[in-house]
């Protein structure tokens, strides 16, 4: 794999986990430039192509994070990618009609067991059912 394909991956993957963190929404332009020089600024108002021109710049990559949803373009002078995610969170929101679920699940993190013996429902509950 070809340093535009490894940097595009490693921002993607760096982007996914600073939004698994709580960061804030952005939206980033990272040039990398011929000697191997790196720059980051307010993407806002810009495409690929016009940072490229504009900084001289061998490639350019946009990553956007937003709600949950993390996306990353890049472009050099011969190659494009998009890759985009969006959270465990978003993907649950989005799959349920918009309803949040109760409790966020992060992996590494152990989740509590069940009771052994869950408490019996309401007897009004099993009524909403029949």
């Amino acid at each position: 794999m070809g340093a535009f394909w490894t940097d595009a991956a490693n921002l993607f993957e760096t982007a996914r986990q600073a939004d698994g963190y709580g960061s804030p929404d952005c939206d980033w332009a990272i040039l990398i430039g011929a000697n191997g020089g790196i720059r980051m600024l307010q993407a806002t108002g810009w495409t690929l192509p016009a940072l490229l021109a504009q900084h001289g710049a061998e490639a350019a990559y946009r990553v956007t994070r937003e709600s949950g949803h993390v996306r990353l373009e890049g472009l050099n002078r011969s190659e494009t990618c998009v890759l985009g995610s969006e959270s465990p969170a978003a993907a649950a929101r989005r799959l349920l009609g918009g309803a949040a679920p109760a409790a966020t699940w992060r992996p590494g993190v152990p989740m509590l067991p069940a009771p052994a013996h869950p408490a019996p429902c309401p007897e009004g509950t099993w009524k909403m059912f029949a």
